[in-house]
């Protein structure tokens, strides 16, 4: 019996790995198409009124296209506006906070599904999760559920006199908290320095950073073709570009950083510092998900700041990389003067068969434009809807 009930789950384990919801893998440039129906979700007048960030976690760890409609996704936020918004959509008893989160329930982008997520203490609200030292903050990144936690790979930032963006990394580290919460990380969580940061060396290499994105390759997620691994995907900073690194352990190790390896250019290799870059010219935020026919596709934003939503197809989850396939201009770059869009990610398990959900940031060199008349329009995310074939 024993041994037909293994056989019956590796049935149905095979049967949902290579379910259709995974028949669509190719884009064609500039086919992304406004999706309306999200980005209305997220236009709201009180209480969570706007941020960035937007990274998405399924709870039952099901990371399959279409997945999400049977289950529960967190959201994560990193600064947020909390307040009112006039009629006239300027900004009115506002605060920001360094992070805040959010849970869908199901896949559809019904209010009645959506709720959000600000910890408030006393007379104030405040961020969801905080580091020890009172003087830094946390912008998450991505992150994934193994077993019955979920965990976020987070940006430990602090303020520094680099204009026009006073701030710094100043590590790296990963939270975690039960995925069977009504609103993870609402209640307990834990939090461990993660040594996934290497500073910039004067004269030298710019910083290396892992956590902007991660993808869960095993069978129980869902993956195509799985090697059983979870790789955690990083950047290198240059001068005006970003650098593409990866890493890779066991999901049950995720928190035995020594068990990490990092790609080097021709080996797995334990020494961070060691990472080889496998493309160039990556956002500072992106998402990275399998494809049935054994690629891999990287969605993210052309350059740094650049204005235009595109995605790149690798051979592996180390490459090669091939060339950006131009998906949207994005015009809310030119929404005011001060306006710039970045963040550009996919969202597989909340998408269609047939259509893939991306979302991207819009901000404002301007912080005073966030509170003048039609300035809820900036600091809120945008989404897109990609036709697949």
């Amino acid at each position: 019996m024993k041994v037909m009930n293994r056989v019956l789950g590796l049935s149905l384990l095979a049967a949902l790995t290579h379910s259709p919801v995974w028949a669509q893998s190719q884009v064609d440039p500039f086919t992304a198409q406004p999706a309306a129906d999200w980005t209305a979700l997220f236009k709201r007048s009180s209480g969570w009124t706007g941020a960035d960030g937007v990274y998405s976690i399924p709870l039952a760890g099901d990371e399959r296209p279409g997945s999400g409609a049977s289950q529960r996704t967190l959201v994560w936020f990193s600064d947020t506006f909390v307040g009112t918004v006039r009629p006239d959509g300027s900004r009115t008893a506002t605060t920001m906070v360094n992070n805040t989160t959010a849970v869908i329930d199901g896949a559809m982008p019904d209010a009645s599904s959506l709720s959000f997520q600000v910890r408030h203490k006393g007379s104030g609200w405040q961020s969801m999760v905080k580091p020890p030292d009172a003087s830094q903050w946390f912008w998450p990144n991505d992150g994934v559920v193994v077993g019955s936690r979920v965990y976020t790979f987070a940006l430990r930032m602090k303020s520094a006199d680099t204009p026009p963006f006073a701030f710094a990394t100043a590590g790296i580290s990963l939270l975690s908290a039960s995925a069977l919460e009504a609103a993870p990380f609402s209640a307990s969580y834990k939090q461990v320095d993660a040594p996934l940061f290497v500073p910039a060396v004067a004269g030298g290499a710019g910083e290396s950073s892992f956590g902007q994105a991660v993808m869960l390759h095993t069978a129980a997620a869902g993956a195509p073709r799985a090697d059983g691994y979870l790789y955690v995907f990083g950047t290198r900073s240059a001068e005006y570009v970003k650098r593409l690194l990866v890493a890779r352990v066991k999901p049950e190790k995720i928190g035995s950083f020594a068990a990490y390896r990092f790609w080097d250019g021709k080996a797995w290799n334990a020494d961070i510092r060691s990472a080889a870059a496998v493309t160039s010219g990556v956002s500072s935020e992106f998402s990275v998900h399998p494809l049935p026919d054994g690629r891999f596709m990287l969605t993210h934003m052309t350059d740094t700041l650049g204005k235009q939503v595109a995605v790149r197809y690798g051979d592996s989850p180390v490459g090669p990389w091939g060339k950006d396939v131009i998906l949207w201009d994005c015009p809310e770059a030119s929404l005011t003067p001060n306006t710039f869009v970045y963040g550009a990610k996919a969202h597989p398990h909340l998408s269609t068969p047939t259509e893939l959900l991306v979302s991207y940031h819009v901000n404002t060199f301007d912080f005073a434009e966030n509170f003048r008349a039609g300035g809820v329009e900036i600091y809120r995310p945008r989404f897109l809807k990609v036709p697949l074939r």
